[in-house]
């Protein structure tokens, strides 16, 4: 038994690892010629361009192994059925279960290591392909500049939010700073504007300072306070907003279930929501390889003839297809606050995951 295990699991790894060269390959290809004209004026080393290309391959796995294991779970269950090597296991009395247990393994394992390397490496590979690519691909800045970061928005302590128009991480400098302080029933209490905040000392030193007190109607309530130079206290120092305007793709479920953790007291309970739908969605995501897995096991064992194959594999196809369209709108639901958020990132994998297991019991 345990001979044929490993020979249907190295003959699917042998297909499974040749389409998802084919799929990287084709990944880069296409991004070179859609660079070509920065390529072409900007003259990044080669060296710097394969940097690129490498960091940004964690990304692609991630994406398209789902695909890869869907065609190699057809190809190869579907040789094996051309060639009666199903039949006469099938004969031996072997069960369908004992079949397919090696592919389900490997679906398994797949999916468990797309989650390791998202919560590991893919957040640090993101951010430095998109560094590589903004200083030596399109070299929209100099090396030696501060780069700003433009238009954050921050749920921070004390049930604030803020608005920074720029950020700049090198000098720990805002330019236009906007802090909305709200009370118990989120009504805004206070408004403070800086042309201009520096972190100094431990502390925000703010220049060219506004600050309104509002009252009963969100009414300004006597005159504002004016300073030149003013130390406010600020909970948040630069590492935080720097943490914090990681965008979602960029988190792994740490990062994310700490930023969520952080919410409530500003009562935003519709990014509060969207977040928490996020934050599924990174433990069912990389599952998405499993459930394709499943889905293409019942098509590829029925495969009788040459064009029964090319039907089964339409036919898987199209039911993936639909698979990704319900995770799309469970997602939009979960957001909208129409569906709980678990049910919302896991709803479509339990539902396809069942029906395929029901389908692979009842292949004959």
């Amino acid at each position: 038994m345990l001979i044929l295990d490993r020979y249907l699991f190295r003959s699917f790894l042998k297909s499974f690892i040749f389409c998802l060269i084919v799929f990287i390959f084709l990944f880069i290809i296409v991004d070179i010629f859609g660079s070509l004209q920065e390529i072409l004026n900007n003259h990044p080393s080669i060296l710097k361009i394969l940097e690129l290309y490498l960091y940004a391959v964690p990304v692609i796995i991630g994406q398209t192994a789902p695909i890869a294991a869907l065609l190699a779970t057809l190809f190869t269950l579907g040789q094996m059925n051309q060639a009666n090597e199903i039949i006469a296991m099938r004969s031996s009395g072997l069960s369908i279960w004992h079949i397919v247990r090696p592919f389900v393994l490997f679906g398994f394992i797949l999916s468990l290591s797309i989650f390791v390397m998202n919560e590991t490496i893919t957040p640090y590979a993101q951010k430095m392909s998109k560094f590589i690519k903004r200083y030596y691909v399109d070299k929209a800045y100099g090396s030696t500049q501060d780069v700003p970061l433009e238009n954050v928005a921050i749920y921070g302590y004390d049930n604030r939010l803020y608005f920074l128009n720029k950020f700049y991480p090198k000098t720990n400098t805002i330019e236009g700073l906007t802090i909305l302080e709200h009370d118990a029933q989120q009504n805004v209490r206070s408004k403070v504007y800086a042309e201009k905040a520096v972190w100094r000392n431990n502390r925000w030193v703010l220049y060219q300072c506004f600050i309104y007190y509002l009252g009963e109607g969100q009414r300004i309530r006597g005159e504002p306070l004016y300073f030149s130079d003013k130390v406010y206290r600020i909970e948040e120092t630069p590492e935080d907003f720097m943490r914090q305007n990681i965008p979602v793709e960029n988190m792994n479920t740490k990062d994310l279930a700490n930023y969520i953790a952080r919410l409530p007291e500003s009562g935003a309970q519709n990014t509060i929501i969207r977040m928490k739908v996020d934050l599924f969605q990174k433990t069912s995501s990389p599952f998405t390889s499993f459930i394709i897995i499943l889905l293409g096991i019942p098509s590829a064992i029925i495969v009788r003839r040459r064009a029964v194959a090319f039907s089964s594999i339409g036919i898987c196809m199209g039911i993936s297809f639909l698979f990704y369209v319900l995770f799309a709108v469970l997602t939009a639901l979960g957001k909208a606050g129409v569906l709980p958020p678990l049910l919302a990132a896991w709803g479509s994998h339990i539902i396809f995951g069942g029906t395929a297991l029901y389908l692979i019991a009842h292949t004959q």
